[in-house]
């Protein structure tokens, strides 16, 4: 019997693997302009290192119970659905999981919302402690 709970548990921890990857910063640059992201990259480029280190497998437990997701830090009671029964708005119409893998295409359209939402940066704590004063020249270094 316990090798048995054993073995499922192992199976059920495979099932739940996440595609994650960590960017350098240039490429996560390039990787998002190529997906359109035209205006304002070196925010987003700033936000993404100021809330995750540029991982997109990230996690964070808030104090207040939610928890944030994948590269942006999406937060599970105001913007995607952590499936596991807390209480959430799912602003943007996503499981969280959805965030936790290399696929940036939803995380930019749920970012671009809530920029929409918030007329800008507003929404981010990370953001707004890191990045507020930063410029274009952040991206100097990279070739786009």
């Amino acid at each position: 019997m316990e090798l048995t709970t054993t073995l499922l548990s192992l199976v059920l921890v495979a099932c739940v693997t996440v595609d994650g990857k960590i960017f350098y910063k240039c490429e996560l640059a390039q990787e998002l302009e190529r997906l359109g992201v035209n205006t304002e990259l070196y925010r987003w480029v700033c936000m993404a290192s100021a809330e995750s280190s540029f991982n997109t497998a990230a996690t964070n437990t808030n104090s207040g119970g939610s928890s944030d997701y994948g590269i942006f830090q999406i937060n599970s009671y105001w913007n995607c659905d952590p499936q596991d029964g807390r209480p959430t708005y799912n602003g943007c119409g996503h499981p969280c999981s959805d965030y936790l893998n290399t696929d940036l295409g939803d995380d930019i359209q749920c970012i671009r919302q809530l920029l929409r939402e918030h007329s800008g940066w507003g929404f981010s704590y990370g953001y707004a402690d890191k990045c507020a004063s930063v410029t274009s020249s952040y991206l100097s270094e990279c070739s786009l």
